[in-house]
């Protein structure tokens, strides 16, 4: 299990409230903030901490999630 500091959490929990904000109602309905988390939270522990990067591989899961 990964520790974060607590700029990493900051960064992580906007990333995720940014990326739910940005789904449409039918992407929410397909997914869950949770899982969006969960992604987020396996790059972070894998070492990646640009924005750009973590919310476009957050984004790509919900998009494979509904396509």
């Amino acid at each position: 299990m990964a520790a974060f500091d607590s700029e990493t959490t900051e960064l992580l929990r906007s990333i995720l409230d940014d990326v739910w904000e940005s789904l449409s109602s039918e992407e929410r309905a397909c997914t869950s903030k949770t899982l969006i988390a969960v992604r987020l939270l396996e790059l972070a522990a894998a070492g990646e901490r640009d924005p750009i990067r973590l919310r476009t591989e957050a984004m790509t899961g919900v998009v494979t999630l509904v396509g």
